[in-house]
């Protein structure tokens, strides 16, 4: 199972990004646009895991999200990964205390859990197109979009699945935790969670 830690997005901020991405494509030659049920915020890439491990990334998931209460996150500007002549377009965030405590926090418990540190600094952002190609600079073309002032509550970080429904990329939620739900083990074991808890 190929998975990752996420932030998933309300319709209004998923809309309200479409919108916008949607104001690139006359300027593309080509792209892979992200589609609307799929932008996220990532807060983790675990890659490929075994099933027989999802148990403990679900563990990590409510130990972390029993630390955490609900907080609101801001959107800032559109910005750009260069990749040789084609690019990743994506939309930032404005800086976030609660956010960072939060990713570092689950980086933490994931390294304590046996798993491989994360080698890069975690710069948050949403996903819009990849592979952006277009005759224009796409620092020019990313100009003709706004900067948002739009917010959005964070309430839950879910454990999602990347994966291929009839022949297009789906993240699917495999798990997801409530932010300020305090899980103790016993109860886990009372009561575990059922399989998905989407």
């Amino acid at each position: 199972m190929r998975l990752f830690y996420a932030i998933e997005l309300d319709d209004s901020t998923r809309g309200l990004l479409v919108d916008n991405l949607n104001k690139l494509k006359p300027k593309a030659v080509r792209a892979n646009y992200t589609r609307a049920e799929n932008l996220h915020l990532t807060l983790r890439f675990m890659g490929e895991i075994e099933i027989g491990y999802v148990a403990v990334l679900k563990k990590i998931l409510d130990l972390i999200a029993g630390r955490f209460s609900a907080f609101h996150l801001e959107l800032a500007e559109p910005g750009i990964f260069e990749r040789g002549n084609k690019s990743i377009v994506w939309w930032g965030l404005k800086g976030n205390e609660q956010l960072n405590n939060l990713q570092s926090a689950l980086e933490q418990e994931i390294r304590l859990n046996g798993f491989a540190a994360e080698t890069k600094a975690y710069s948050p952002h949403i996903t819009l197109a990849r592979e952006f190609v277009s005759q224009d600079s796409v620092v020019n073309v990313i100009k003709l979009l706004p900067s948002l002032n739009h917010s959005f509550r964070v309430g839950a970080i879910s454990l999602m699945e990347s994966t291929r429904h009839e022949g297009k990329l789906a993240y699917l939620c495999r798990y997801r935790a409530e932010l300020g739900r305090i899980i103790s083990t016993e109860a886990q074991i009372m009561n575990p969670q059922p399989e998905g808890n989407c």
